[in-house]
Parts: structure tokens; C-alpha cells; sequence
């Protein structure tokens, strides 16, 4: 777009300068240039015009009918709450800066960190911010043989310490210059590919490489197809590249989180919801357009990378979701997880502001969707007045209550409080999370929340290890119960040390 747009301003320049400097009225043929680049550029506008290409548009993300559309209750696993993501990019950013100065005085002054290509992976079943560092500038790339490392920077722990990983010898970046230019190095030897998405990651040897994805048009110059990753070597400047069909299927490739970038899953949910009813419909009846939110990197059950974009209408007086859409990050396979309704992003920050709002914290922009309970809820990173990590907050999408908890334990006990005293609305559509246990009160305790009394019950059970939790709202007998007494109990299986009682 931008090429063609100088292309047409030139061609205009160049004749408008021959009519001026021209004695005697030019020919016709002075005008060829500039009508030939305008003709390029209204060509160019309509070769991917939805008209043409609707079904082609609503196609790009794959077949969305039958197994790949669900109820999210159907699939999507119940929160570990040793998992979740606290930490958000722009924290990573914050704490990695500190780092700099554990190997010097000088090496943040000389090689600072390439924000723009922070990221995100699980190494070791445990999520990490990968931050290169990059020469400052020409002298310091003139006068360094090499940059001597990276910083790590937990994505789970906001109060763990930045690492920075030096005794590496990179060659080549971002930001180096002439033939150590990494995007020119790959763009003169890949010239038949079209390169973007440039994520810095670690395999399972610690070895550091950059993973780019290659791609190329079918609609004109739209229409993505992701044709695979080239893999660099920042040290050695060895590269080779991996078609997409064998990233997944070849375990030496596990390593590699994500394949698709995150702007061409954007417009894979954007055409599909614009254009599935066809552009007449897009165009004029405007009958159930769709479009999606912000796409959030998460990591399902089986520690597969998948990109987790809520969708919506696109009518903005609209405030609520119609579903999720999970994007396979190196498949690109996407599954639709309709939902009952549910905030939207805005609203779920809005929402947390309003809790928090009193004590000079807010909300972050950084929201992971989790089933937490059988109930579709936001786990939204809390922040203070100078960005650090405060609490969490968990926000029920459908009807925006919000516990606050210092820690993921913490906002998970409070969760089950909101929902616990109102009226038993713990829910699941998937019968499966439902269990039932019978058996003797060993221990019993409680405390005061805002909500009236928590109680808690431990059992003495080897096969049983862990407790359970309930108010006095659900049963009434609570307030007499000791230790020798009979239970039997009804709950939602989760991974957590304290269980919600239904």
C-alpha cells in the first residue's frame, strides 16, 4: 500500500515537472507514468476486495462446523492455580531493566533490551519472558564482536528475580548492521518467502534461536497462508526452514510455541466473522457480524500454546461475548467455545477498576480466560500506582463479580465465597467435574469475610489430601458441627489444595 501510494506521488511530481520545464505542449505520452501507477493503485484496491472474495475470506480460518464448534464447559479444563499468569509484559519490561547492571555498570548502556520482540514460552512446564538484548548503536556494533546474552523473567512469579543469561556470543539481531542484520540476512537468502512474527525462544538444551514465520498470499496481497518457521541461529547464523506440517508432527520441533503470528489470527476472526454470510450481508443486512477482541496467549491442559480471542458484535453499544475462539498457535486448527453471554474486555476492566479503584490500583490490559468452577471467568492481573503487581482479580463473565486476592490461592478462596453466598450458583454444564464424598470431619474451622462466615473442614482420609470449603448459607447444621461428625459432600473436582462445596 504504502510502496504504490509513493509510486503515484512520484509519477504526478515527474509529469507535473516535464509540464513545467516543457517549451512547447508536451505529448500525451508525458501523462503514461502517473495514469499507469494510478490504474496499479485502484487495481490493487479491489484484487482483495471482499466482493470478489467473501467466501475465500470466511474460509481463511478453517472449517468451524461440527467438533469445532463446542461449549467451552465441554472442553476447556478446570484452572491450575499454580499456573496462572501475574506477571504482564510490560512488569517483564520493568524487571528485566533491573537486571542489567548484575554484569557491569555498562552493559545496559551498550546493550540494551529489544523490547519490541519480547517472548512469551513455557519452558520446563513453567512460563517464561524471553527478552534479547540488542547493540545500542552503529559504534557499539562497530566496535563489539558479539551480544552476550539475554534476560528471563518468570511470567508466574511477580516477585521472583529477573535472570540474565550472559556468556552467549550473538552475532546477529534485530538491530545489528550490513551483513549482521538479521531481517536482511533472511530476506535476501528467503526471497521467495514473505518473513514476519519474529519471537525469540529457547529449545529444551537452552539453546537460544529465533523462530520466524514464513507465509504468502492467495486473495492479492491478503489472504495469509502460513507455509512454516524459519529457525535462526543468532551465534552461528546457520538457518533452516520447517514446513508447518512437520512442526507438530516431528518431537525434535516441540519446542517451537507458536507458528502463527498473532496479527494473521486477528484477521482470520475478523474476515470469518465479516464475511461468513456473505459481503451482501456484510455489506448491507449486517445480520450477526462478528469480530474478535484482543487475542491472548494461554496454554491449554496439555501445555499446547494457543491464542484465546473472545468474540463479539461488531455493534459497539454491544457489551457482551458470544464466545471464545482457541487458535491452535502451531497448527492454526481454531475451535468456537460458545459461551451464555459474558462481559466484554473492557467491561471486566471496568469492572475490577471499580473494586479496586479506592486504594490508587487498576486493572491491567492482560486477561487470561480460565473455567474456574464450571463458571467462564477473566483472571486479571491487579497494579498500583506504579505498575507492580498488587493482586488478582477473578471476574465471572456472566454477571461481572469480582474476587480480589493477594495471591492465586487467595482469589480462588475468595471466588468460591462470591459464589458460595449467593444463593449456591456454583454451576458446571459438564457433569463430569461432580463428585461425591462420604466420610468423617477430622477438623473444622472458620473466619470472617465480608460475606458472613467461611467454614472449612479437613478429613483424615490417606486417598482424600485435600480440604473443603463452605458457608454457613449452604448449610445451616455447619455452626454445630465438630470433629467425629459424618459428611457426605458434593463438590467440583479441581486442581486445588481447598474444594468448593455445591
Amino acid at each position: 500500500m504504502f510502496i504504490i501510494f509513493v509510486s503515484v506521488i512520484v509519477g504526478v511530481v515527474g509529469a507535473s515537472t516535464i509540464l513545467f520545464y516543457e517549451e512547447e505542449m508536451p505529448s500525451l505520452k508525458v501523462f503514461v507514468p502517473p495514469i499507469m501507477y494510478v490504474l496499479s493503485f485502484i487495481i490493487y484496491q479491489f484484487v482483495g476486495w471482499g466482493f470478489f472474495h467473501a467466501d475465500k475470506y470466511s474460509s481463511m480460518i478453517g472449517d468451524l462446523k461440527g467438533s469445532s464448534t463446542k461449549h467451552w464447559s465441554q472442553e476447556i479444563q478446570p484452572i491450575d492455580p499454580t499456573k496462572i499468569r501475574l506477571v504482564t509484559k510490560e512488569q517483564a519490561l520493568s524487571l528485566a531493566k533491573t537486571s542489567l547492571s548484575q554484569d557491569g555498570a555498562t552493559l545496559g548502556s551498550q546493550f540494551p533490551l529489544d523490547e519490541d520482540h519480547i517472548t512469551l514460552q513455557k519452558i520446563n512446564n513453567d512460563s517464561w519472558y524471553l527478552i534479547p538484548l540488542d547493540f545500542s548503536g552503529f559504534t557499539v556494533w562497530f566496535s563489539g564482536d558479539y551480544i552476550p546474552g539475554y534476560v528471563k523473567v518468570s511470567a508466574t512469579d511477580p516477585y521472583a528475580k529477573p535472570i540474565l543469561i550472559t556468556g552467549k556470543k550473538f552475532k546477529y539481531s534485530v538491530g545489528a548492521f550490513f551483513g549482521d542484520d538479521l531481517k536482511r540476512k533472511l530476506i535476501t537468502k528467503y526471497i521467495d518467502k514473505k518473513l514476519t512474527d519474529y519471537s525469540f525462544e529457547v529449545d529444551d538444551s537452552s539453546n537460544v534461536f529465533w523462530v520466524i514465520t514464513a507465509y504468502h498470499n492467495i486473495i492479492g496481497y491478503e489472504g495469509y497462508i502460513v507455509d512454516g518457521v524459519v529457525v535462526f541461529n543468532p551465534e552461528t547464523g546457520e538457518d533452516y526452514f520447517i514446513p508447518k506440517d512437520e512442526i507438530d508432527s516431528k518431537p525434535q520441533y516441540s519446542w517451537i510455541d507458536r507458528v502463527m503470528p498473532q496479527e494473521i489470527v486477528s484477521d482470520y476472526i475478523d474476515d470469518w466473522g465479516n464475511f461468513k454470510g456473505g459481503w451482501f450481508n456484510q455489506f448491507w443486512n449486517q445480520i450477526n457480524l462478528l469480530e474478535g477482541e484482543t487475542p491472548t496467549v494461554n496454554y491449554s491442559a496439555d501445555g499446547r500454546c494457543v491464542f484465546v480471542t473472545p468474540i463479539t458484535s461488531t455493534n459497539d453499544k454491544d457489551h457482551a461475548i458470544t464466545g471464545l475462539m482457541y487458535t491452535d498457535a502451531r497448527t492454526g486448527k481454531s475451535t468456537y467455545f460458545t459461551t451464555s453471554g459474558g462481559a466484554t474486555e473492557d467491561a471486566l476492566i471496568g469492572a475490577v477498576d471499580n473494586v479496586v479503584g479506592y486504594k490508587n490500583w487498576h486493572a491491567s490490559k492482560q486477561i487470561v480466560y480460565e473455567n474456574v468452577h464450571g463458571k467462564l471467568s477473566g483472571l486479571v492481573p491487579v497494579l498500583g500506582s506504579n505498575d507492580n503487581y498488587q493482586a488478582l482479580a477473578i471476574v465471572e463473565l456472566e454477571n461481572k463479580r469480582v474476587a480480589i486476592g493477594t495471591s492465586p490461592q487467595e482469589a480462588l478462596i475468595e471466588y468460591q465465597k462470591i459464589l458460595m453466598n449467593s444463593g449456591g450458583q456454583i454451576t458446571t454444564e459438564s457433569k463430569k467435574a461432580l463428585k461425591n464424598y462420604t466420610g468423617v470431619i477430622s477438623r473444622i474451622n472458620w473466619d470472617m469475610s465480608t460475606s458472613g462466615k467461611q467454614y472449612y473442614i479437613y478429613v483424615n482420609d490417606k486417598g482424600f489430601k485435600q480440604s473443603f470449603a463452605l458457608s454457613s448459607g449452604i448449610q445451616s447444621e455447619l455452626a454445630l458441627s465438630v470433629a467425629g461428625d459424618s459428611i457426605n459432600i458434593e463438590y467440583i473436582d479441581a486442581p486445588q489444595t481447598v474444594l468448593s462445596v455445591m
